[in-house]
């Protein structure tokens, strides 16, 4: 289970590309193999009311938030969020450039016992 959660300042709604940074950090978490498919979400959510910093009319983030199911070894944690990170610092490279712009990434892990979930893609997409 890799849900991936971006929350990003409304104010880079036109210049972030989201939907293309969705498409890229999806195929990051898919590439990993560490995944069924069927398991990957990755959403986004504009902020629409947020305070950075000195409240210049520049600022912006993008804040992502990997929840996991458990099983993952730290260092398999380790690689997939640089490669995330990696991905994400290439996307916004042109914002990074400027003194505007913070990119973070936290990955947390899901406690077992108190996760329920039905997904009924799985026996679609595992079939042959």
């Amino acid at each position: 289970m890799p849900h991936l959660t971006i929350e990003y300042s409304e104010n880079i709604s036109q210049t972030g590309n989201i939907q293309t940074l969705c498409t890229r950090l999806a195929n990051v978490l898919l590439t990993s193999n560490l995944f069924e498919i069927g398991a990957v979400r990755v959403r986004a959510r504009p902020c629409a009311q947020y305070f950075i910093a000195d409240q210049h009319l520049e600022n912006g983030f993008v804040d992502m938030v990997l929840r996991l199911g458990s099983g993952r070894q730290d260092a398999e944690k380790s690689a997939l969020g640089a490669s995330l990170m990696a991905a994400g610092t290439q996307h916004f490279a042109d914002l990074l450039a400027k003194p505007h712009f913070a990119l973070s990434l936290e990955i947390q892990d899901i406690s077992a016992k108190f996760s329920w979930k039905t997904n009924a893609m799985h026996p679609r997409l595992r079939t042959p």
